[in-house]
């Protein structure tokens, strides 16, 4: 599972909105292939972080590197156009179209594939095939269940070509059958090559689906390590 190059590699991240310090100093290194869980408390500066690797928000100091390579993202078209996909806590789904239609269309801003409808249906069936991420394509969003349309938003990441997928809260909606689901799905996609950043503040779950995970204080690291190396109480205590 190690590779030399890690897939994601933040350096001295620093980040104020006014007076409160987001970020300080925040230097996180994710394995390729791996599933890394980022946690803490709210306003830990978790959203922030990965809100800079998405290019919602411009870090105010300090360097990303994606697979070895130090890029600046400006918008989260840079980073579609580098890998990186991220499946927000509110989806950014249109409920009055299809499934297919949110996919082709995005509910981004200048987002539109420039693939025909036949190609990614297509592109979406082989997905659904390899992944297990079931999503009837021909509903209405809105008339699909919350796990739906959570599938649909990393089907659409995939399919953008993310290889880096950043999950914001993912089973705070979720049924815990869901939430199970969720995380067969994750542990297929990071069998394929797939690199997960999950940000969570349930510690059960990092101890069982994240390979690794770095927990946030005040903005600041306080604990990173491998999950084989550490307990729930001292994420507990870190947090």
């Amino acid at each position: 599972m190690h590779h030399a190059v890690p897939a994601v590699q933040l350096r001295s991240i620093s980040k104020r909105f006014g007076a409160v310090h987001a970020n300080r100093d925040i230097t996180l290194s994710v394995t390729a292939g791996s599933i890394h869980g980022l946690v803490g408390e709210n306003g830990a500066g978790k959203s922030t972080l990965m809100a800079i690797l998405y290019g919602l928000v411009q870090a105010d100091r300090g360097t990303i590197a994606i697979h070895g390579k130090t890029v600046a993202i400006n918008n989260s078209r840079t980073a579609i156009a580098l890998g990186i996909g991220m499946v927000h806590q509110h989806f950014l789904l249109i409920d009055s179209m299809s499934a297919l239609d949110n996919v082709l269309l995005g509910a981004e801003p200048h987002w539109r594939l420039t693939r025909s409808r036949a190609v990614v249906l297509e592109q979406l069936k082989v997905l659904i095939q390899q992944t297990g991420l079931e999503v009837d394509l021909t509903r209405l969003v809105g008339e699909l269940t919350v796990g739906a349309r959570q599938r649909l938003e990393i089907l659409k990441a995939l399919l953008r070509g993310a290889r880096i997928l950043i999950l914001d809260e993912p089973t705070a909606v979720l049924t815990p059958s869901e939430a199970e689901q969720l995380f067969v799905t994750l542990r297929q996609l990071r069998a394929r090559g797939t690199t997960v950043l999950v940000i969570t503040h349930k510690l059960k779950e990092v101890m069982t689906l994240c390979d690794a995970v770095t927990v946030l204080r005040a903005g600041q690291v306080v604990f990173d390590g491998p999950i084989a190396q550490c307990s729930l109480d001292q994420l507990a205590q870190a947090m």
